[in-house]
């Protein structure tokens, strides 16, 4: 799966995702973001799976948006030097200068920060993601950017991050987490979530068009709901489908949702410490 932002995810019963409930439209288990997909709404094509050619056309046929989910897209994550499960509990949002941009020789690369914590003193961090398929950094030594984390760990790690301009212009957005950012109100949950306009003016919803499917066989959670994410930003939506990649031609800016970032489980024990549905996305800047 290659998603390191649910490593240390306590995998009891049901994996990353746990279990949850069906439902035939919004069954977002825990509410998405405002602003969502309108009917203008576009879906990234899938990764093709066959070869099968029509009678005019040499173009093989995609493969059905709500089929198996496809190999190839992985995301891994280090914040730091770790994944986001051994942060602990942090939250920072501070103005930095970009100090290296280094590719790793296979698709990912390594970001490195000079900052002004909140206290005025200087601060080093650094990000370090693993793509496939291949990914382009979305910034260059020497920029100003403003680079802001939300890191809380419940029972596994809800992660969500941004690196903007200094017009607060979205160069790279995170997230990994079981729901997305202001989806709980009880005083409790709250505070496991930043507020809404996290990722503003990106707006993401968390929606799930495709019925479940069930295996029979030694997997304790035999139905899996495979989902995908809305990303809006100003008039254009588009929809990514768990183990895709999409564009957004405003603000150039390349969206990934890995293998088992979009997926709603169901008709499985639920233990305490796993949660019925996860998300993780990384929107990037092509420059």
């Amino acid at each position: 799966m290659g998603v390191s932002a649910i490593l240390g995810f306590v995998t009891l019963g049901c994996g990353p995702e746990g279990h949850g409930e069906p439902s035939s439209e919004a069954s977002d288990v825990g509410g998405t973001s405002s602003g969502g997909a309108s009917p203008s709404t576009t879906t990234a094509v899938e990764p093709t799976s066959s070869s099968t050619s029509s009678a005019t056309t040499d173009e093989p046929e995609p493969e059905p948006a709500c089929g198996p989910p496809p190999e190839g897209v992985a995301l891994d994550i280090t914040v730091d030097g770790q994944v986001p499960v051994t942060l602990g509990d942090v939250r920072f949002d501070q103005a930095c200068e970009v100090t290296k941009v280094e590719g790793d020789g296979a698709g990912g690369y390594a970001l490195g920060f000079a900052c002004t914590d909140e206290m005025g003193q200087p601060v080093v961090h650094t990000l370090a993601l693993t793509l496939e398929p291949p990914g382009v950094a979305p910034v260059a030594v020497g920029e100003a950017v403003q680079l802001r984390l939300h890191n809380d760990n419940p029972f596994y790690a809800n992660t969500f991050l941004t690196v903007r301009d200094p017009e607060g212009t979205p160069l790279l957005a995170f997230l990994s987490a079981e729901a997305l950012p202001d989806a709980y109100t009880d005083e409790y949950w709250a505070e496991y979530y930043p507020q809404s306009d996290f990722y503003a003016p990106l707006v993401l919803d968390r929606v799930w068009p495709c019925e479940p499917t069930c295996e029979s066989g030694p997997d304790s959670c035999p139905c899996r709901q495979r989902g995908a994410v809305d990303f809006t930003l100003a008039d254009e939506v588009v929809r990514v489908y768990e183990s895709n990649l999409g564009q957004l031609e405003t603000g150039q800016l390349e969206l990934r949702v890995p293998r088992s970032g979009a997926v709603y489980w169901q008709s499985c024990p639920m233990p305490t410490d796993t949660t019925p549905a996860w998300t993780t996305l990384l929107v990037t800047r092509q420059p």
